[in-house]
């Protein structure tokens, strides 16, 4: 079974260093074979490893309020032609941990698999099973290509009926998807909500400390993982929940994936000094 992770770059959002670093966590924490996609109109500066394809569907799906339905495309039919189990990752995710037993878990399942929307942390001092659902979190999302391929078929036909049901498209991912799960509760955790004590306990406990047990740890909304890695980083954060200098591990994370990086696009530059063509990267779309 063909496995892929698939990542999206559109626009000036996110440089392509963001895509490589992603790529060396996925490498360094799953022990299988794996192609890895990224859906982009900017392919420079990818490392050589990374196959690159148009995202569809960029002038006709809009960029709405907290929504980027342009995000579907990963969903067009054979856009990931030859891909058994595709995983979707958002660029601004650090990985801990392995993910082998997530990918065991979803190919025990049919269906698609997406983080569940973290509730305010009052709401942790109950069970998952009573705490409200509110709907997907789409950082990371699982399942068959070919199975899907309805979240982009209907939106196309009609954006503005999907505009009109949700606010975004990860919850029209939630409620439109065929035979949906959450993955399960600690697997991925969210760097603000988990991680940052609320103000003022964070004048107390300066400190962020590495998640104990959690593989992913999503960076949504302030602060993105790189304003915490450099180690010349200052404030950062959200009024309740702000946050200063460098996070250790993050740090580290990023360094490595750019070391990875590097070495990478060097040997390709080698490569192509010494008439080697270079590997070609682009798939179809």
């Amino acid at each position: 079974m063909t496995l892929a992770f698939v990542c999206i770059k559109w626009g000036e959002a996110y440089p392509a260093e963001d895509v490589n670093i992603l790529y060396q966590g996925v490498a360094d924490h799953v022990s299988e074979p794996f192609r890895f996609i990224c859906l982009t109109d900017r392919p420079d500066g990818l490392r050589p490893e990374v196959e690159v394809a148009d995202l569809p569907a960029t002038g006709a799906l809009a960029l709405r309020w907290r929504g980027c339905w342009p995000k579907l495309g990963m969903f067009a039919p054979g856009i990931l032609r030859g891909v058994d189990l595709a995983v979707y990752l958002d660029l601004d995710i650090v990985i801990l941990r392995s993910l082998d037993p997530i990918i065991a878990h979803v190919r025990a399942r049919p269906g698609l698999h997406v983080l569940r929307e973290w509730n305010p942390n009052v709401w942790e001092l109950l069970p998952v099973s009573m705490r409200p659902d509110r709907g997907a979190q789409s950082s990371m999302v699982a399942w068959r290509p070919g199975e899907q391929d309805h979240l982009y078929l209907d939106v196309m036909a009609n954006p503005d009926a999907a505009y009109a049901l949700v606010k975004n498209d990860q919850l029209y991912i939630g409620i439109k998807a065929r035979d949906r799960h959450y993955f399960p509760p600690g697997f991925a955790v969210s760097f603000r909500r988990h991680l940052v004590p609320h103000y003022p306990l964070n004048l107390l406990f300066k400190r962020i400390r590495k998640p104990a047990r959690a593989a992913v740890v999503v960076f949504h909304g302030a602060p993105k993982p790189l304003e915490v890695a450099e180690d010349g980083a200052g404030a950062w954060g959200t009024r309740m929940r702000p946050g200063f200098g460098p996070v250790d591990w993050v740090r580290d994370y990023w360094k490595r994936g750019r070391d990875g990086a590097r070495a990478a696009l060097s040997r390709q530059e080698r490569g192509r000094s010494e008439d080697e063509p270079p590997q070609p990267r682009q798939i179809s779309s």
